[in-house]
C-alpha cells in the first residue's frame, strides 16, 4: 500500500516536473482521483490536446497545463463514451431491420440465396461462426449450419460480418439503403467504445481520410459553415460523430428511440459540456471541438422538436 501510494505521489510529482499545475484541483484530491477514477497512463494521453514547450535538458513543459483540465477531459470523454454507446448500438439494430424489410418486399430473393452466395464468397465464414461462445449463438449454428437464412444468420455474426451480408444484398438488390462505407464508420467508433478507447485524446486535425470529404458535404448539407466544416471534419472524433448521426437519423424507425437518445446527447453537450467551458476559453485545439461537437447535435435535436411542432 505504502509502495502504491508512493507511486500515485510520484506521478503527481513527475506531473508537477511538466508544469501541470494543481491549483484549481488541490493534490490531495487529484491523488484521490488518480487511486480511484483513473491512473496516470491514460490521463497523460488528454496532454495531447495542451500547448507545450520542449526545452533542451528539462524535456516537455506544458503552458497553463491544470491537473483539473485532464480530469475534465477524461470524464467528458467517459460521459460521451456512455451516450454514443446506445447510439452506435442502434444503427446495429435498425441496419438489421432495413435489411429484413427490404428483404420482404423482394419477391427475387428468399432469404436463402443470398447467404449461399454470401458463404460461398466467404469460405472461411463457417469457421468464424463456428467460434461463437454464447449458448444462444450456439445452439442457433448447429440448428441451421447449411441452411441459414438471412434472418437466422444476423443472429449469430458479428457487426462486420453482418455489414459484409447488408453491403451484399444492398449492392445485388440496389434497394433504398444507408451506404455501407458510413455503417463502416459506426462500427469503428462502436469497436472503440467497446475496448473503452479514449476518444478524446487527440483532438488535433488528422491528414485527410477517404471519408473526409464525406463528413464534410454532410455537415454543409446541415447548413453548417462550409470553412468551420471543412477544418473540424479532419478531427477523427467529430468526423466519428458527425457520420454516426447521420447514419442512426436516417436508419433508426422509432421515433420514440430518436428522441429518447438524442435527448441524453443534447442533455450531455449542453449542459455538462458548458461546466467547465471555461477551462478551454484560450485552447485553440479544445474549444473549437466542443463548440462544433453542439452544433451537430443541435442539428438533429431540432428535427425532433421540429417533428413535435408539426
Amino acid at each position: 500500500m505504502a509502495n502504491n501510494k508512493l507511486n500515485l505521489e510520484g506521478q503527481i510529482q513527475q506531473m508537477k516536473s511538466k508544469n501541470i499545475g494543481f491549483n484549481i484541483v488541490k493534490e490531495p484530491e487529484a491523488l484521490e482521483y488518480l487511486a480511484k477514477h483513473t491512473y496516470y497512463f491514460r490521463l497523460k494521453h488528454y496532454a495531447e490536446n495542451f500547448e507545450k514547450i520542449k526545452k533542451p535538458g528539462v524535456g516537455t513543459r506544458y503552458i497553463a497545463l491544470e491537473f483539473a483540465h485532464l480530469k475534465e477531459l477524461s470524464l467528458l470523454d467517459l460521459y460521451y463514451r456512455r451516450v454514443m454507446f446506445n447510439i452506435v448500438q442502434d444503427v446495429e439494430h435498425y441496419a438489421k431491420i432495413q435489411l429484413l424489410n427490404a428483404l420482404a418486399r423482394n419477391k427475387k430473393e428468399n432469404g436463402y440465396n443470398i447467404v449461399n452466395e454470401y458463404m460461398e464468397k466467404r469460405k472461411y465464414l463457417d469457421k468464424e461462426l463456428s467460434r461463437h461462445q454464447t449458448k444462444y449463438a450456439k445452439g442457433l449454428i448447429e440448428k441451421y449450419r447449411g441452411n441459414f437464412a438471412v434472418w437466422n444468420i444476423i443472429e449469430v455474426q458479428t457487426f462486420s460480418q453482418f455489414i459484409d451480408l447488408y453491403d451484399m444484398y444492398f449492392e445485388k438488390y440496389q434497394q433504398k439503403h444507408v451506404d455501407t462505407k458510413y455503417i463502416n464508420v459506426v462500427k469503428n467508433l462502436r469497436n472503440s467504445i467497446a475496448h473503452n478507447n479514449c476518444l478524446m485524446f487527440n483532438l488535433h486535425p488528422a491528414a485527410t481520410a477517404s471519408d473526409t470529404e464525406d463528413a464534410i458535404r454532410i455537415a454543409v448539407g446541415m447548413g453548417l459553415d462550409e470553412d468551420e466544416s471543412r477544418e473540424m471534419n479532419h478531427v477523427p472524433f467529430i468526423k466519428e460523430l458527425n457520420i454516426t448521426l447521420y447514419v442512426f437519423w436516417n436508419i433508426v424507425t422509432s421515433e420514440e428511440e430518436k428522441e429518447f437518445q438524442l435527448e441524453l446527447l443534447h442533455d450531455l453537450v449542453n449542459k455538462r459540456f458548458n461546466r467547465h467551458m471555461y477551462y478551454f476559453e484560450n485552447n485553440t485545439i479544445v474549444l473549437p471541438v466542443l463548440k462544433y461537437t453542439q452544433k451537430l447535435v443541435k442539428f438533429y435535436f431540432d428535427k425532433i422538436c421540429d417533428n413535435h411542432n408539426h
